[in-house]
């Protein structure tokens, strides 16, 4: 008689597949555990600011921080002006473009300007009435001729015009209109 070969199950290669998939599991689990912790650590304690870890301060959570600096009636930035202590936001414009006032050796006007303020609120208040303040500048940057415009002085000049016309248009709107200064990054006559 012919004798029947039993072979013992293969052992080896299903538990090393199940290894595998449990040693996975776990790398999973300890990156889930290391990015929750990192989140905890910065939505919930604060990152600590340089000059705070040199001065030994320890930061408290969020929560905690807001709820003393609304009990200990800390006067409130000028909305309209803006923090003097705050650091200056610069922002720009979109450039404009217009047909300088006849006569004149050039045609065009290009001006791309920023706008430095010390207030969020300033910037939230432009960009709401953002059509009106390119109309005034607009119609005011038509008036102008060559000679107006380029000389130092002339650009000067043209500087505050701008920052009264949009000015003018936040304090009508009864908005914060705290502008400390306006920039030229491009002033082009062509």
């Amino acid at each position: 008689m012919t004798e029947k070969k039993t072979s013992a199950p293969k052992e080896g290669k299903g538990s090393r597949s199940m290894f595998k998939i449990i040693l996975l599991v776990l790398i999973l689990l300890l990156i889930l555990g290391a990015g929750g912790g990192a989140a905890y650590y910065f939505l919930f304690r604060g990152a600590a600011s340089p000059a705070d870890e040199a001065a030994g301060e320890k930061h408290e959570p969020a929560a905690e921080s807001s709820a003393k600096q609304a009990s200990t009636h800390e006067p409130e930035k000028d909305a309209e002006h803006g923090d003097a202590k705050a650091p200056p936001i610069y922002h720009p414009l979109a450039p404009v473009t217009v047909n300088i006032a006849p006569p004149s050796p050039v045609r065009f006007l290009r001006v791309n300007l920023i706008v430095v303020t010390r207030s969020e609120q300033v910037i939230a208040a432009m960009d709401k009435h953002m059509p009106m303040i390119r109309n005034d500048m607009l119609t005011h940057m038509s008036s102008l001729t060559f000679d107006e415009v380029n000389s130092p002085e002339g650009k000067n000049k043209l500087r505050e015009d701008l920052k009264t016309i949009i000015t003018g248009i936040l304090t009508r709107a009864s908005e914060p209109s705290g502008i400390e200064e306006i920039i030229f990054t491009e002033l082009v006559m062509q």
